[in-house]
Order: structure tokens, then sequence, then C-alpha cells
């Protein structure tokens, strides 16, 4: 059999394509590993520019939360400010006002007082003419019939005793005249007094009555500031949970501090189911019931008219009354062996920190403080600090 024979030219072509194709792989293999680096360079760059961007955006951010945080701290300032406020005309205007009621009733008595003078008067000008005419008549010719003996000594006698009663009671007479006189023109005086008291009082009730407008103006204005800064929900989540730790840390501070005996013989603790609500209203929550989704209800919230006066529900002493961030105007009670009741969002505080109270004893007014949108009050009972279902304690 015959051997197939490759052509030279065949033998020597091949190895040199092959050493070409090495070639050629050999110079490929830098330009891969340079094109590699190279993306691998973009990349790590790109990242790079993204981690400086994502730092920046950080940065800004956490600026952004701080500065939003101080405002919403200088609002909050602002609010308290502007509450107190609120609170103090709308106790000035209270007080104008029972006083200016009571100035009414005492220019009704002058007055009344002003019209039995002036009978009284008439009367006694009516008795001076009549004594004058006695006294003329009895005095008209008297003195000749005495000198001629027209009389007899006994009946002269008698007319004379006569004359001196009518005179003496003339005398006093003209007397009470000028004594009513005098008062009358006390009266005057007194009235004229108290009338211009009143106007003046009404002039203040009337200012008073235009700052309340203008106060309750910024508190609307920065309410609506305030709640421009919470768009979503997680927002005002944190602003309620923070609200509710600074109640809690409020009256558990106020429970250590709280050493008050009762003032009432019966305990507070021997009071449940039948203590009277803390104002008109039926609660719009169920304590323990969900107000958020990690937050629950620790006491009722009663709407109520703004004005609505609001009592203690047992006697005790006052350990708090101040404004306090997210509850508003706030009272709290002190009742004795680690009872406490809370009362807030108060329109005005009508007692202060130390006053001993009695149930039923008027010691706010019901608003809406503390950033509220309706007005009403929010109140709590507690017992060594844990909150406790008003419904065990309030007769409804």
């Amino acid at each position: 059999m015959a051997r197939h024979r490759v052509p030279r030219y065949q033998t020597t072509l091949l190895p040199r394509c092959c050493r070409l194709l090495i070639g050629l792989c050999y110079l490929a293999t830098p330009l891969l590993a340079s094109a590699d680096t190279a993306n691998t360079v973009t990349t790590q760059q790109e990242t790079q520019e993204q981690i400086t961007v994502l730092q920046a955006d950080i940065v800004a951010t956490q600026i952004r939360l701080t500065e939003q945080s101080a405002a919403r701290d200088a609002l909050q300032d602002a609010l308290r400010s502007t509450e107190w406020r609120i609170s103090k005309t709308d106790t000035q205007l209270s007080d104008l006002s029972a006083e200016r009621t009571a100035l009414s009733a005492q220019i009704t008595t002058l007055q009344k007082e002003s019209t039995e003078l002036q009978s009284q008067q008439t009367q006694l000008e009516k008795a001076m003419a009549l004594g004058v005419r006695q006294l003329w008549l009895m005095h008209q010719g008297g003195g000749l019939r005495v000198w001629l003996g027209d009389e007899r000594p006994d009946d002269i006698a008698r007319h004379l005793a006569y004359y001196q009663l009518v005179l003496t009671e003339q005398k006093a007479t003209v007397t009470r005249y000028q004594a009513g006189l005098k008062t009358l023109e006390n009266n005057a005086i007194a009235l004229q007094a108290a009338e211009k008291e009143a106007l003046q009082q009404t002039d203040a009730i009337a200012t008073l009555l235009e700052q309340l407008t203008s106060q309750q103006a910024q508190r609307e204005q920065t309410i609506a500031r305030l709640n421009d800064q919470l768009k979503t929900d997680q927002q005002r989540l944190a602003v309620l949970t923070q609200n509710e730790q600074n109640l809690n840390t409020l009256l558990a501070g106020l429970s250590l501090a709280a050493q008050s005996t009762p003032m009432n013989q019966t305990p507070f603790s021997e009071a449940g189911g039948a203590l009277a609500m803390p104002v008109n209203g039926k609660p719009s929550n169920r304590f323990g019931a969900k107000r958020n989704t990690d937050i629950r209800w620790r006491g009722w919230l009663i709407p109520a008219a703004q004005g609505e006066p609001v009592s203690a529900i047992f006697d005790g002493h006052i350990i708090f009354s101040d404004w306090l961030r997210g509850q508003g105007l706030v009272i709290v009670i002190d009742h004795g062996e680690g009872w406490l009741s809370l009362y807030a969002q108060n329109h005005s505080l009508l007692r202060g920190a130390g006053d001993r109270v009695r149930k039923g004893e008027i010691i706010a007014k019901v608003g809406a403080s503390g950033g509220g949108e309706r007005t009403g009050l929010y109140f709590e009972i507690r017992q060594q600090g844990e909150p406790v279902d008003p419904a065990d304690w309030i007769q409804r």
C-alpha cells in the first residue's frame, strides 16, 4: 500500500501557522487583561462616585432632619408660649367678666337706693312744709293773745309745750332731710364711679377679646406649620410615641415625688365606680384600644366645647399645672396612696401647683392645647404610675 506523503510546503506551513496563532494568543492576552482592568477601574470609579453622592445625601438629610427637629422645637416653644398667653388672657377675661357682673348688680342696687332716697326726701319735704305751716299758725297772733289775757295760763302752757314738740320734730325732720341729701349725693358719686369702672372694664374686655382672637389665630398658624412637617404616618407615629414617652416620664416622676396624704377620710381606692365625669360628655375611645399601629389609648378623650368647666374627680393636691409637649396645658392631682388623675389639652388652667382641691371643684376649661385639632379633655387615672381604665372608677 502506498504511503500518503504530505507535501513539503505543507509541513513547513503548519508549524508557522501554529506559531502565528500562538503568537496572536500571547499578544491578545495582555490586551484582554488590559480591557478587564480598565472596566474594573471604571466600575470602581463609578461606585466611588455613587458612594460620594450617597454620603453627601446622607449628610444633607441629617442636616435637614436636624433643621426640621430644631424647627419643630421652635414651633413647639412658640405653641407653648401662645397657649400660655391664651390661658392667662382667658382667665383675665373671666375675672373681668365676673367683676363686670358684680358691678352691674352694684349699679342696680345703687339706682334702687337712689329712687328710695328721693322718695324719702319728698316725704320729708312735705313733712317740713306741714311743720312750718303748723308753727306759723301757732305763732300767728299768739303773743298778743297772751298779753291781752285772751287765753288761760294752763292753755298757754299746753300750747307752748305742743309748740316746742312740733319745733323739735321739725328740727329732727330737717336733720334727716339734710342727711338724706348727703346720702343721695354719696349714692350719686358711687353710682357714677361704678358706671365709669364698668365702662372701663367693658373696654378692657373688648381689648382682651381682640388679643384672644389674635392669639388663637397665631396658634392655628403654628399648628398648621407643625402639621406640614408631619407629612407621613411614620413621622406622626414618631411624634405620638415621643409625646407618650414624655407623659409617662412626667407621671412616673410625679408618682415617685407624690407623698401627700388623702384629704378625704375615704381613700381613693374605695371610690371605684362612684366618681363623676370630669367634664360633661361621652368618651370617643375605649381604654386600651389601638390609637395607632404601635400605640394604645391609656385614658379617655372626651369631646366637649371650648370653655366647658373641668372638675376634679376627687379631693387632692395639684402637683403639676403647666404646659407639656404633646399634651398642652395639663393639671395632675395627687389623691394619695399613689393615685393620680390627669387633665390635659385644656384651654386655660384655673388652679396652680400646690393648691388643694375638693371633688367637683372647677380646675380648668376645656380646649385643644398641645396641637389638638378638636376641642375636648384628655383624661387619665394612674396608680403608681401605671394607667388604669377610667370606666372602673367613673360613674356614667
